[in-house]
């Protein structure tokens, strides 16, 4: 059985070897996360290592973020016609002027199966996104943690916080709070709700040992079709 540790929402896998004799950690190219163990180390001393280093765990995680967000999620171009997902629903972009003379506009609003983006704020159009996406997100995934965690049985904390999250769509802070990225708002809610049962989970078990995944099932039998979807389809929205 494969161990990792599970810390600030950060997983670790664990590598044990007979000819080590001191506990190291690696991040990886691709940005895993790796304890290297002594054969007969303690997990709790382990633990306990990993989270003096968080902060370089972090600052290298960061460092990697450009990198590994091109090879991750698709950057959309600011075009007429470039396609947007909302709630798993696909929308095609219209630029839009806005004459000095009318109304103030919103930059990012939808109209039927269009999303319309004002044409002056093209250069900062991903940032724009980001911040439309996470205050959406806001009351949409406090609502459905609200109403999954009464199921699956565990008290987050009060909220919910939305950022940019890396390469991660989700993670679970050691003191309840969950995190979840702006883009989990592209996903189709059913998806979503997978992404919030996996972190409410967490609440419960901390690592992703098969109690954990039991612990999913048993809140969404069809967890895997879900997960399945995600890993296969959710970079590309």
């Amino acid at each position: 059985m494969n161990e990792t540790i599970l810390i600030d929402g950060l997983t670790f896998q664990i590598k044990r070897s007979k000819r080590r004799k001191t506990i190291g950690l690696t991040v990886e190219r691709d940005s895993s996360l790796v304890a290297h163990l002594p054969d007969e180390a303690d997990i709790g001393q382990a633990s306990d290592l990993i989270r003096t280093k968080l902060v370089w765990v972090h600052q290298k995680l960061e460092s990697r973020k450009d990198t590994r967000l091109g090879n991750v999620f698709r950057r959309p171009e600011f075009v007429d016609g470039e396609g947007f997902h909302f709630l798993g629903k696909h929308y095609r972009l219209k630029l839009v002027d806005v004459g000095s003379a009318g109304r103030p506009a919103p930059t990012v609003r939808f109209d039927g199966d269009r999303l319309l983006f004002r044409r002056e704020q093209v250069a900062a159009g991903e940032k724009r996104i980001a911040e439309h996406y996470t205050r959406a997100a806001h009351p949409y995934l406090n609502s459905a943690v609200k109403r999954w965690k009464l199921i699956v049985g565990v008290r987050p904390a009060k909220y919910v916080q939305v950022m940019d999250l890396g390469f991660r769509w989700a993670s679970c802070s050691s003191d309840g709070t969950l995190n979840f990225h702006w883009r989990v708002m592209q996903l189709p809610p059913q998806v979503i709700d997978y992404v919030v049962v996996h972190e409410l989970c967490h609440l419960r078990v901390r690592d992703h040992s098969p109690a954990f995944w039991r612990e999913v099932a048993r809140v969404l039998p069809s967890y895997e079709i879900l997960r399945n979807w995600l890993r296969d389809k959710g970079g590309d929205l």
